[in-house]
């Protein structure tokens, strides 16, 4: 349980990963997990605000057209182990709505400068990918049979695919650890990439999206996290509750349901730390075609 004396979870969120996650029995690698909504603004509001005050310049700049007309800029970061002969995973980050357009900077949000910073890459080195959709990635339509909203990816979806695989295959890329997660727009996007390519990614995490539930037959062995608040209006969090129902008998899917949390303050302190990355750094491919 979490304690509500704020100097006690100050330094359980710093130290043991906020406290309830790396000592309850509850949380596991896969099923579902319910997370109470965090009482610790103090340590919520420093924590954004150093992820956020990470510069941007470590993310190079870049365009990429592939077959499609309209480019797609992107972001690259290099860890500093990418400079020796060990291959390391790649991590990609799909934005959210508010994010798209040209500018190739504001997809460079809280989750792209969270796997980028320091303590992180210490000890999970990666390449971080972060392309710029220049519209949106994923829309939305109602699934009658199940009554609940289904994704349906977008054309630059496509070019992003595109963009991974001509990544992979010029750096020193471990192809058996290249990771997905998104959120909002982009956490919908994650799940119609694994729908799309299910061989090319090790896991996936979607954060406040809306699952695509026609290719669901393609994903039993492929890992993925779902993290939705459950008062969340914008990306219902219904969608998501039925994709793991029907998923779940497969034990490759996690689920984090988050209490009294709406679709904008999802990121609570349970996942603005290592666990994000320790829990993706698990799964590798078992074969490459």
């Amino acid at each position: 349980m979490l304690t509500k004396t704020r100097p006690v979870i100050y330094i359980l969120s710093l130290v043991l990963c906020c406290g309830i996650l790396s000592c309850s029995q509850r949380v596991h690698t896969f099923g579902k997990t319910n997370i109470p909504k965090s009482t610790d603004s103090f340590y919520l509001k420093k924590r954004i605000a150093q992820i956020k005050h990470f510069d941007a310049n470590a993310f190079a700049k870049g365009t990429f057209k592939g077959n499609a007309d309209t480019p797609i800029a992107y972001r690259f970061f290099k860890s500093e182990g990418s400079n020796s002969k060990k291959k390391l995973p790649m991590v990609i980050l799909f934005h959210g709505s508010n994010a798209v357009g040209t500018d190739n900077n504001s997809q460079l949000g809280i989750l792209a400068k969270l796997f980028a910073m320091n303590e992180i890459q210490a000890k999970y080195p990666a390449f971080i990918l972060a392309p710029q959709f220049p519209a949106r990635s994923s829309n939305y339509t109602l699934d009658k049979n199940r009554n609940v909203l289904t994704s349906v990816p977008q054309p630059c979806l496509q070019t992003a695919l595109q963009l991974i695989d001509s990544l992979k295959n010029t750096l020193n890329v471990d192809q058996k650890r290249i990771y997905l997660i998104g959120f909002s727009m982009g956490a919908s996007s994650v799940i119609n990439a694994l729908s799309l390519q299910p061989d090319l990614f090790a896991a996936g995490i979607s954060i406040s999206g809306i699952p695509q539930f026609d290719h669901i037959k393609e994903l039993p062995n492929t890992p993925i996290w779902l993290i939705h608040g459950n008062m969340d209006t914008e990306n219902p969090f219904n969608s998501d509750a039925q994709f793991f129902k029907e998923l779940d008998s497969s034990n490759k899917i996690r689920f984090w349901e988050f209490d009294k949390l709406s679709h904008n303050d999802i990121f609570a302190p349970a996942i603005l730390n290592t666990e994000l990355p320790s829990w993706l750094f698990k799964h590798r491919r078992k074969s490459l075609e």
